[in-house]
């Protein structure tokens, strides 16, 4: 995300959109999604999007998304 559009929900929005085409249309059950340990970003967003911490293998942390969660979590907050 560029520096600009970060803390506006984009990400978030994304992810969002994205689990449904992963489990629904592509068959993916549950999806794992990574990220570095060291990307706080990247981790909030998982996160909010319900996003069920596994563990952290070497500088990753591992989370599943099963279909129930693709709509779960709370809605992304916006900046005004």
């Amino acid at each position: 995300m560029r520096p600009g559009a970060r803390r506006c929900g984009h990400a978030t929005a994304m992810l969002r959109a994205a689990l449904p085409v992963a489990h629904h249309e592509l068959g993916i059950d549950p999806v794992l999604v990574t990220c570095d340990d060291t990307n706080t970003g990247s981790r909030k967003v998982i996160e909010a999007c319900g996003g069920i911490f596994e563990d952290r293998r070497d500088d990753k942390l591992r989370y599943w998304f099963h279909p129930a969660a693709a709509t779960a979590g709370p809605q992304p907050s916006r900046r005004i």
